[in-house]
């Protein structure tokens, strides 16, 4: 009878301890949860223990835009140290490029002008051929495509980086910005529409960091 007595206060004791443990590890779990969302995205800390939760960023690039934009401002923009720029403190789901290419097949993609700039630089490269208009004229317009991909991504992401100063998607910006998606947009001040510019949570004037994201 002892015996069993002693059998019984053991498992007695084993539950008490187990059912400590899996409480304990609720309330860690509960303040984590809460640091976290307190945090923003930042590191917090429980018992020794660190838990870093990086906001989830995307970049979209209007190539022709930003690099005409460019052009005029004498900048060769280094686009790797551009993305390592965005992505410092966050967690990088894609970069995606923009890039019109020439609509003669035999073209080599390597040679493309807005292609080059981005390739092994950890871009997605979307591609679509120039129209030529009547009067020789050429255009490859994103707009649609690009506008399309943020809002399809936006609910997986925290942060989204819009490299264009092109006011078009302005109602874009503000569209996943009403979702809770921080917007940042990224061009030359020189040439950034003002809708655009004031639409966005943040507002990166490239020229000023020249010597940081430029070739060299």
């Amino acid at each position: 009878m002892s015996e069993l007595l002693g059998l019984l206060r053991q498992q007695s004791t084993l539950i008490e301890s187990q059912n400590q443990l899996l409480q304990s590890l609720v309330e860690a779990q509960d303040r984590t949860t809460q640091a976290v969302q307190q945090s923003g995205g930042s590191v917090v800390g429980d018992g020794g223990a660190a838990v870093e939760v990086k906001p989830r960023l995307a970049v979209f690039v209007d190539v022709p835009n930003i690099l005409y934009a460019a052009e005029r401002s004498g900048v060769d923009l280094d686009w790797g140290k551009v993305l390592d720029y965005l992505s410092r403190g966050r967690t990088l789901v894609r970069a995606t490029a923009y890039s019109p290419i020439s609509d003669d097949p035999a073209a080599r993609r390597e040679n493309e002008r807005f292609v080059v700039p981005f390739m092994d630089k950890g871009y997605r490269i979307a591609t679509k051929p120039l129209k030529r208009f009547t009067g020789g004229s050429v255009k490859a317009n994103f707009d649609v495509e690009l506008a399309v991909d943020i809002v399809t991504m936006a609910d997986r992401l925290d942060v989204i980086a819009l490299i264009s100063g092109d006011g078009d998607f302005r109602r874009v910006v503000e569209m996943v910005g009403n979702r809770g998606v921080r917007v940042e947009v990224m061009a030359f001040g020189n040439s950034t529409s003002r809708d655009l510019r004031e639409t966005a949570d943040r507002y990166i004037d490239i020229a000023a960091y020249v010597p940081e994201l430029s070739v060299g």
